[in-house]
């Protein structure tokens, strides 16, 4: 998909991976259900256990609403597709934020790449985009809870997020990143 088809989708932006593959970036919307339902299916055991702390591959009508219902301001989500073998568009990874209520300049956050689609720098990209868009909406740390053995997420936070704080508890790990406009 070039940049003027991108462009063409509200807020939708073509990026060039490393490697040369193309995705477009956009806000999530109710439109963007299909493509997180079709997702969820594509995740590995594991990657869906990393994710939801248990695998986990539907959501139900609710849990959609919540996830692509937002404001923008404190509810923001963006998303990562690119175009299938059969035309389509293909649903990649998410980034979201939620702010929390008793500390508006914090947002408690996550990100899912499918596995095809890890390793290739989609999550960092992610990571930065929902970064910047939390920023520049007032917020300026991000938190999120990590199993201790999900090193793809760790190494991810380790190198891409100065500013890393980690608090061990019963299995997971609390994290916090503040976030710096100068660093991204």
């Amino acid at each position: 998909m070039n940049a003027a088809v991108a462009q063409a989708i509200c807020g939708a932006e073509a990026v060039a991976l490393a490697g040369g593959r193309q995705v477009v970036l956009a806000p999530v919307t109710p439109a963007s259900k299909p493509l997180i339902a079709a997702a969820l299916l594509r995740l590995s055991p594991e990657s869906s256990r990393r994710r939801f702390f248990t695998p986990r591959f539907w959501m139900s009508d609710a849990e959609l609403d919540a996830l692509t219902n937002l404001d923008g301001v404190n509810r923001f989500a963006i998303g990562a597709t690119a175009v299938a073998i059969d035309g389509k568009a293909e649903g990649l990874g998410i980034a979201r934020y939620v702010r929390e209520a008793g500390e508006p300049r914090a947002a408690e956050a996550a990100v899912v790449v499918v596995d095809a689609w890890q390793r290739l720098g989609l999550g960092k990209l992610l990571l930065r985009r929902l970064a910047a868009e939390a920023l520049a909406r007032g917020i300026d740390r991000l938190r999120g809870i990590v199993l201790q053995d999900n090193d793809p997420m760790l190494g991810l936070l380790t190198r891409h997020a100065p500013g890393l704080a980690l608090i061990r508890t019963d299995g997971h790990l609390q994290v916090e990143v503040r976030l710096d406009v100068r660093r991204l």
